[in-house]
């Protein structure tokens, strides 16, 4: 199993900076963790949807004409290679950008770039493009639809690095209003005055408008690509005529299709470039289905109500940390089943992501066991991968939790992943933990006769939790 790297201690920006997270939520920025990078990322299409002035006036304007500097090298490129393709292979920046904390990261935020095959092909795409006529700046943030390995965080950076002057003005301009402490930096951000990253050797950090970020932009999102290809006719008949059904292809093969059908014709390339423009909508803040939103709430409210929670184990030892694990999963329990906690784990009558469930649990671990002086270290994976925690003190204590959500895959997750953790992390601890949101069918049953088969046989098997997160009656209706 690979190494994965682990998220330990969270730290806000407003935390940091000594600043009150409602600062930045009338700002509608982002609050960015600083020792670790949000899956969350800057979708070209919406800067035109923003309505965060800079981004209006500058921004967009900046962006538009870093793709039109590129198409036009392009058009003007005679092969492959000549002095107009290598000043648009300039143009096209695709470097990673630690500054803002987005994207596919795990802890750290450290930023690279990206080898030369992809960009030259993005450049190929683009000039096929233009010889159909077709010189529409637009064109540049759909190259996800068509080329492989353009993925979500490509496009993010990509646009990132023509917004850099943008972001830099937003950043400095909110900071010097609120007081924040900032150092000046070099031509690359327009000498603004920015705060530094303590945690990335020096670099600042760029406050990203929350109404320009999605979870996935929509060029890379193939669940929205289908349904928005498949509003157009022409596209969609002629899509479905080399796949009996599109939704069992693959997106390889999506892409693949869609390419061959939109480049047959300039008319069809057209449509789909302005059927995509106007879909794209930003990460949903008030649904937060996968909980972002939530998380870095429990993170900087008022830690009190945690005060008295947890008591520091007798021993630094396995048996000692496991005893405050199970302390920690009760409490979380108590405050999801009997102090309310389970509306955070609801948008509505629609349950939140597992992966909203999982932060949340993040969150309040880390907290309690800040403010109450105990010495162990919840870790979660802050990746794109799967989440499980690790709670590790002194040199032997290990012990693993898995969270899912009962209308997923509960089975899988006791029998294969909780186990192949467990033998990674070289412990035997483990607890698995189902957020019951309905949809249990037969899953608790079945995992409940995995544990016993095990134990039978003499064998260490993973404790089972079921929280009930399902939707309640407040107190005042009961």
């Amino acid at each position: 199993m690979a190494a994965r790297k682990s998220l330990v201690h969270p730290v806000l920006f407003s935390s940091r900076f000594g600043l009150s997270a409602n600062a930045l939520n009338s700002a509608k920025l982002l609050d960015p963790i600083l020792n670790s990078d949000t899956k969350l990322f800057i979708d070209p299409l919406l800067l035109w949807k923003s309505q965060n002035a800079v981004i209006k006036k500058e921004g967009r304007k900046a962006v538009e004409a870093s793709f039109e500097n590129v198409i036009g090298l392009l058009d003007i490129s005679a092969a492959e290679g000549d002095v107009a393709w290598k000043g648009a292979y300039r143009a096209l920046n695709l470097d990673e950008r630690p500054e803002t904390s987005l994207g596919y990261g795990a802890a750290g935020t450290s930023g690279s770039s990206r080898p030369p095959k992809l960009r030259n092909g993005i450049l190929r795409t683009a000039k096929e493009i233009i010889t159909l006529g077709e010189k529409n700046p637009n064109m540049i943030p759909l190259m996800g639809l068509f080329e492989e390995g353009v993925g979500p965080d490509t496009l993010s950076d990509m646009t990132t690095n023509f917004l850099l002057p943008a972001l830099s003005q937003i950043t400095e301009e909110f900071c010097v209003a609120n007081g924040v402490s900032v150092q000046q930096f070099g031509p690359k951000y327009s000498d603004r005055k920015l705060p530094v990253n303590p945690y990335h050797a020096g670099a600042p950090v760029l406050l990203v408008p929350r109404d320009i970020l999605r979870d996935l932009p929509l060029a890379a999102d193939w669940s929205d690509v289908s349904r928005v290809v498949m509003e157009v006719r022409e596209i969609r008949d002629a899509v479905n005529q080399m796949f009996g059904n599109i939704a069992k292809a693959s997106v390889s093969q999506k892409k693949a299709a869609l390419r061959r059908v939109v480049f047959s014709s300039r008319t069809l390339l057209r449509k789909l470039i302005d059927a995509v423009a106007v879909a794209s909508e930003s990460y949903d803040e008030k649904a937060d289905l996968d909980g972002y939103y939530q998380f870095r709430r429990v993170l900087s409210e008022d830690p009190t109500p945690f005060v008295g929670m947890l008591k520091k184990p007798a021993t630094n030892d396995g048996n000692a940390l496991e005893q405050t694990v199970n302390e920690i999963i009760a409490r979380f329990q108590a405050m999801v089943e009997d102090n309310n906690m389970w509306e955070l784990l609801w948008n509505g009558t629609t349950p939140r992501h597992e992966r909203a469930s999982q932060l949340l649990f993040f969150a309040v671990a880390n907290v309690m066991c800040a403010v109450n002086d105990v010495d162990i270290s919840p870790e979660t994976n802050s990746g794109g991968g799967p989440v499980d925690f690790k709670f590790s003190t002194g040199f032997s204590g290990r012990v693993l939790v898995e969270l899912k959500l009962s209308k997923g895959s509960v089975v899988h997750g006791y029998k294969t992943q909780l186990e192949a953790y467990k033998k990674a992390a070289t412990t035997k601890a483990g607890i698995f933990v189902v957020m019951d949101i309905g949809g249990m069918g037969r899953k608790l049953r079945t995992i409940e006769k995995m544990k016993a088969d095990a134990e039978a046989r003499g064998e260490r098997a993973s404790e089972i939790v079921v929280i009930d997160a399902r939707r309640q009656k407040s107190a005042s209706k009961r």
